[in-house]
C-alpha cells in the first residue's frame, strides 16, 4: 500500500467526526425542514399530518404579509450592510494613525457589537420611550416631541435600521483596521509626494486595496442581515401594523404563534434560497471585478 493511499485514508478518518456532526446538526435539520415544508406540520403537537404538496409555497408567495416581510428585509439589507461598512471604513481610516487613546476609542466603538443585542435593544427602548425617554426629553426641550419612535411609522423602521448600523459598525471597523494595516506606508508616502491630500489618498489607495475585505463583509453582512430577528422582536415586535416585520420574524409568527409549521418551514426554505442566490451573485460580481483589475 502506497504512502499516498495511507495518507488519504488518514485524512478521511480525521474529518469523519466533523462530517458526522455537520450531518447531524445541519444537514439532517435542513432535510427535515424541506420535508416539513410540504406538509401541514403542527409545531405545538409535533404532528406532521398529511402531505400538501406545493400548497405552503403557493400560500407564502401569494401572502401580502410575507411579501411585505420580504420588502422590509430587503430594505434592511440595503441600508444596514452598506451603512455599517461605510461607517466602519471611515472610522478605521481615522483611527489608522497611532495617537494617544486610540485603543480606547476602538474599544468603545467595538463594544456595541460584543454587547448582548437584547440588552442593547432594551437600552434603546428606554432612551426612545415617549414617556420619560432621554431622546424625547431633548426633543421636547426644543418643542419637537414627543415622537413614538417604536410604535409609529416610519420611525419604527428607522429605529431598527439605526440600531443595527450602530451595532455592526464596530465589527466592520475592526475588520477594515486589519486590512488597512496591511497596506505598505510607502504607497501613501509616494502619493503625498505627488501632492495627493488625505481624502484623495483614502479614495485612491485605501478603498481599492481593501476591496477583498469589502467583498467579504458584503457577503457575510447580507447573509446575517437576512436573518435579522432579535432587534425586531425586542424593539418593535414587528409593528406597528407589521411595518418592521422581517422574513425571520414572519417565520417565527407562523411557526410559534399561529402553529402553522408547514408555512414556516416553506418560508425558511425560501429564506435559504434567497441567501444562496444573493451570495452567488455577489461572489460572481467580485470575481469578475478581480479579473478586470488584473487585466
Amino acid at each position: 500500500m502506497s504512502s499516498r493511499s495511507v495518507e488519504g485514508r488518514a485524512g478521511y478518518v480525521l474529518i469523519a467526526p466533523t462530517s458526522v456532526l455537520l450531518a447531524l446538526f445541519y444537514l439532517y435539520p435542513l432535510a427535515q425542514t424541506v420535508y416539513f415544508s410540504f406538509t401541514n406540520w403542527n409545531p405545538a403537537t409535533g404532528a406532521v399530518g398529511r402531505t400538501v404538496g406545493l400548497r405552503n409555497y403557493q400560500h407564502i408567495l401569494t401572502s401580502p404579509d410575507f411579501l411585505h416581510a420580504v420588502a422590509n428585509t430587503g430594505l434592511y439589507v440595503i441600508v444596514v450592510v452598506p451603512g455599517s461598512m461605510a461607517l466602519g471604513l471611515a472610522l478605521a481610516a481615522m483611527l489608522a494613525r497611532p495617537f494617544r487613546g486610540r485603543m480606547l476609542y476602538r474599544a468603545l466603538i467595538f463594544a456595541p457589537y460584543i454587547a448582548p443585542i437584547v440588552g442593547s435593544a432594551l437600552v434603546f427602548s428606554y432612551l426612545l420611550s415617549p414617556l420619560g425617554g432621554l431622546v424625547n426629553d431633548v426633543l421636547q426641550a426644543f418643542g419637537l416631541g414627543p415622537v413614538g419612535f417604536l410604535n409609529s411609522q416610519p420611525w419604527a423602521m428607522v429605529t431598527v435600521l439605526v440600531f443595527s448600523v450602530w451595532q455592526l459598525t464596530g465589527y466592520t471597523m475592526i475588520i477594515y483596521s486589519a486590512a488597512l494595516s496591511g497596506i505598505p506606508p510607502s504607497y501613501y508616502e509616494a502619493a503625498a509626494l505627488d501632492g495627493a491630500g488625505p481624502v484623495r489618498r483614502f479614495l485612491r489607495i485605501s478603498v481599492p486595496l481593501v476591496a477583498p475585505t469589502t467583498g467579504f463583509l458584503a457577503v457575510t453582512g447580507v447573509v446575517s442581515s437576512l436573518q435579522v430577528f432579535t432587534q425586531v422582536y425586542v424593539l418593535t415586535q414587528g409593528g406597528p401594523l407589521q411595518s418592521t416585520q422581517t422574513i425571520l420574524y414572519w417565520i417565527y409568527q407562523q411557526g410559534f404563534v399561529l402553529f402553522d409549521g408547514g408555512s414556516a418551514s416553506a418560508g425558511a426554505v425560501m429564506l435559504l434560497l434567497i441567501g444562496i442566490l444573493l451570495s452567488v451573485i455577489q461572489i460572481r460580481i467580485m470575481g469578475r471585478r478581480d479579473v478586470a483589475e488584473l487585466a
